[in-house]
């Protein structure tokens, strides 16, 4: 990938770390009692619409009369998994944001829970914009490099390349071709099947298989299409490959 990097792709998940936070003036300073309230608070309000979710699905059900999976409301099951979520989000926090932002957080457990205080809201949101400049930035030069490139492109192939959020199901290769099947129900195309003739691959670097496609980027070089894509396995891992080939077709 020369524009819609790893590095690119990490800098896309900091730009919106802003947007549930609220200002509290008892976040400015720390305060075990206000943790303690707040935790209480936040999980109480979590497991109130937990339960009406699970009774609106019993009675979805019932109406229909058909059988939808639904698990009974277990308060401590799902009190255990808002537990976890926070614990997530404690982490999440230490490892995107910067030592200069991390040390004016008075507690980070409070963080978790989407309170700050004004000051490191502000912090916070300064820290998205210009990182959410660059990501725009990114993008536009590669609109500016495409827009130009796309001239020597067949517009069959180009048009059908729209794989966003699909899952890679299956790779099959023989020496002639290379297929890939996706689960497209998450994706923006009714295409479940690429193919690429007289392929080589230049670079993988894991199996594609389980992945999620993220970006991708086209270029023509000696009369042979090559196609660059950014994916995300399970793992959360991403996984850069590269691919050219004489023909690229699809299956709808």
């Amino acid at each position: 990938m020369n524009y819609f990097t790893k590095e690119w792709y990490e800098l896309c998940q900091k730009t919106s770390i802003h947007f549930p936070l609220k200002a509290m003036k008892e976040a400015e300073s720390f305060s075990e009692e206000y943790f303690q309230q707040l935790y209480k608070q936040e999980l109480a309000e979590w497991l109130r619409l937990q339960e009406e979710i699970a009774l609106h699905k019993e009675k979805l059900g019932a109406v229909k009369e058909s059988c939808i999976s639904c698990e009974p409301f277990d308060r401590e099951k799902l009190s255990q998994q808002f537990y976890q979520g926070f614990i997530h989000r404690q982490r999440y926090i230490k490892t995107i944001l910067p030592e200069e932002i991390l040390k004016e957080i008075a507690d980070i457990r409070v963080c978790a829970l989407d309170k700050a205080s004004h000051k490191v809201i502000q912090a916070i949101t300064l820290f998205c914009k210009n990182n959410e400049k660059l990501v725009n930035k990114t993008i536009k030069k590669y609109e500016k490099y495409y827009k130009k490139a796309s001239k020597s492109f067949d517009r069959r192939i180009v048009e059908n390349i729209n794989f966003h959020d699909c899952g890679i199901i299956d790779v099959r290769q023989t020496e002639q071709y290379l297929l890939i099947l996706f689960d497209n129900k998450y994706g923006f195309t009714d295409i479940d099947e690429i193919k690429f003739e007289n392929y080589n691959i230049i670079k993988q670097d894991a199996l594609l298989q389980n992945s999620r496609w993220l970006y991708d980027e086209m270029y023509k070089i000696n009369d042979k299409y090559e196609l660059h894509v950014l994916l995300q396995n399970k793992k959360m891992d991403l996984i850069d490959f590269i691919i050219s080939a004489d023909n690229i077709t699809f299956r709808h």
